[in-house]
């Protein structure tokens, strides 16, 4: 029998698994509460992917910070004021801004930290005249590589799962949650169309300087976070200004010897045949309302049988804690995937769920996963 990774690295490379891999995913916002104190000794001491994966005995997909920005010419400071945190970027061609707001949910028992989630309420880029500025600031980026910290959590993770590298999302995606917002993003597609064009391509080199570093280290795959949350995106927009980001980065990761993973957890049901054709090699994250807008059966006719997909398990189901409404969103995710090759099903926690919800999902789709697809 194979172990938890080779079975994994066999979903990764596009042959059958001998049974569908389950991962989990939390983070600092999308955690379960009425987890035992040990879960968060772990947390600390390895990931709340690795906890929570372990709590439930399923399969680890390791999620790997293994860089930094170091800026030479660009004096680049960060502060706070109270749950406000102020980026500073001064350049030759001006000073550029960002303030982003922390906010934090008291779970309400005791042991259990905060939950806490930022957003943005001033983007770096304002204007078109801050273009200039931003570009340079990405030129003299570069990305300091830590190859000690991927190795040490190859050897933490082991044969239970595999380890992929978290990679720059898409310098469209960026724009819409972090550069310029969508308002600015609208008006410059339109108004600006070649300024912001020039401005994606300064991104771009940017990034694709990181991921050929990130294709040298060790692991199995990278992967990008590419939250398309919204429709600001819309098919056109991400046919001309994305898919050829998504190829060229695809390329670097493979000529690497590693998979190359796109999260996608957002509104991607028009987007599905575009990414298609990236030569990317899974998604990550098709989901159905409030998260986004994609079934398992859309995202697998859309993408094609050759690119992996790894869907997210359904909030509302999860949320309800009915456990015939939990164990039948679990069974139609196996029904519409149809076969176990390309699948993987992570189950997600949204934020202060009962741990006691995912148990009936972890459970069922167990139940699921060795008898595919005999068991439904």
């Amino acid at each position: 029998m194979l172990t938890p990774r080779e079975n994994l690295l066999k979903s990764l490379r596009h042959e059958m698994p001998e049974w569908v891999p389950i991962i989990t995913l939390c983070d600092n916002y999308n955690r379960p509460v009425h987890l035992p104190q040990r879960f968060y000794q772990e947390w600390m001491e390895r990931s709340n992917w690795q906890a929570l994966s372990r709590h439930f005995d399923v399969e680890i997909m390791e999620r790997v910070g293994a860089y930094t920005e170091v800026y030479h010419n660009v004096q680049h400071t960060i502060s706070r004021e109270g749950d406000i945190s102020i980026q500073r970027w001064e350049t030759p061609y001006g000073v550029i801004t960002a303030r982003h707001k922390e906010v934090r949910f008291n779970c309400g028992s005791a042991g259990e930290p905060d939950l806490v989630t930022s957003f943005p309420i001033e983007y770096p880029v304002k204007s078109v005249e801050d273009y200039r500025a931003f570009a340079y600031i990405l030129e003299d980026c570069e990305y300091a590589l830590d190859p000690e910290v991927v190795t040490r959590k190859v050897a933490e993770v082991g044969d239970r799962g595999i380890v992929t590298l978290s990679a720059p999302s898409s310098p469209l995606g960026m724009c819409v949650r972090a550069y310029t917002g969508v308002e600015h993003l609208a008006y410059a597609y339109h108004e600006h169309h070649s300024e912001l064009c020039g401005l994606l391509e300064a991104i771009a080199e940017s990034y694709y300087r990181c991921y050929r570093g990130l294709a040298e280290l060790p692991g199995d795959a990278t992967i990008n976070y590419d939250d398309t949350t919204t429709l600001a995106i819309s098919p056109r927009m991400f046919r001309e200004l994305e898919v050829p980001f998504l190829h060229h980065t695809a390329e670097i990761v493979h000529a690497g010897g590693k998979a190359c993973i796109h999260h996608a957890c957002g509104h991607i049901h028009d987007l599905l045949a575009d990414l298609g054709e990236t030569g990317i090699d899974g998604v990550d994250g098709p989901s159905l309302p409030p998260v986004g807008n994609t079934t398992v059966a859309e995202a697998r006719a859309g993408l094609g049988p050759e690119v992996l997909i790894i869907p997210f398990t359904e909030e509302h189901a999860i949320r309800s804690g009915d456990p015939e409404v939990i164990r039948g969103s679990i069974r139609a995710m196996f029904e519409q995937a149809s076969t176990p090759r390309n699948l993987i099903i992570d189950i997600v926690s949204p934020p202060a769920i009962p741990v006691e919800n995912l148990w009936l999902a972890v459970d069922e789709a167990k139940r699921l996963a060795h008898d595919f697809p005999r068991a439904y």
